[in-house]
């Protein structure tokens, strides 16, 4: 079954709230109820009349339960990595491994993630020029993870995450575009977690025979 569906009379919303994606530019954003006759695209701005949208899987008992990962922090630099397993992890490390500090986290189940910036990882460096030159001194744009050509960066404030505003994604964005135009991946979404999969772009790909991050799947039929 295909991760959007059609929006129709007989979906319901529980307290956890569900993914949906606008038909014209694929943005997701999540919603808490559906008493709208239509709702405006955060990124595109176009205003989507209610049956138009496309709507997410519900939260799952599954999804609420709490998870492990491991962490590995850069002893000098402000750079993290995760994986699920710390075998998966020190292999991304390499030789580079005692140069990081690793660590194993206890996630808490499902909640409404945190906004963050997705974006071609050609660019992080524009992203920290951003956050370094533009941000104020207690706010930053921090790498998070890396997968394939798509990179996560996270908003935080006085050291702690928070939502990347509006706003602020709005004046990247014009920071961005004035000094490069071949930007093909720049979004302002819940954080897509480990392997940076971006339903509303990923499944058009598995369905054309190519995998997430645009590789040719091999070994198909």
């Amino acid at each position: 079954m295909s991760y959007f569906e059609p929006l129709t009379s007989s979906h319901r919303i529980n307290t956890h709230g569900r993914l949906v994606r606008c038909p014209h530019c694929y943005h997701a954003k999540r919603i808490y109820h559906l008493s709208f006759s239509s709702l405006g695209c955060m990124n595109c701005k176009a205003k989507v009349s209610k049956y138009d949208w496309f709507i997410g899987p519900a939260v799952t008992r599954k999804d609420l339960r709490p998870k492990s990962r491991y962490k590995a922090e850069h002893t000098k630099r402000r750079r993290r990595l995760y994986a699920k397993t710390k075998k998966e992890l020190l292999t991304r490390l390499m030789d580079a491994k005692f140069e990081y500090k690793i660590s194993k986290e206890i996630r808490p189940g499902w909640s409404c993630p945190d906004l963050v910036l997705v974006i071609d990882r050609r660019f992080d460096r524009a992203v920290k020029a951003f956050s370094d030159k533009v941000l104020s001194d207690n706010q930053s744009l921090e790498w998070a993870d890396s997968s394939g050509s798509r990179s996560v960066h996270l908003f935080m404030v006085n050291g702690e995450q928070e939502d990347l505003p509006f706003r602020t994604f709005q004046l990247f964005k014009d920071f961005l575009l004035e000094r490069y135009t071949n930007v093909d991946l720049l979004m302002h979404r819940e954080d897509p977690g480990l392997g940076i999969f971006l339903p509303e772009l990923d499944e058009a790909m598995l369905q054309a025979g190519r995998t997430p991050n645009g590789c040719i799947k091999a070994g198909i039929e």
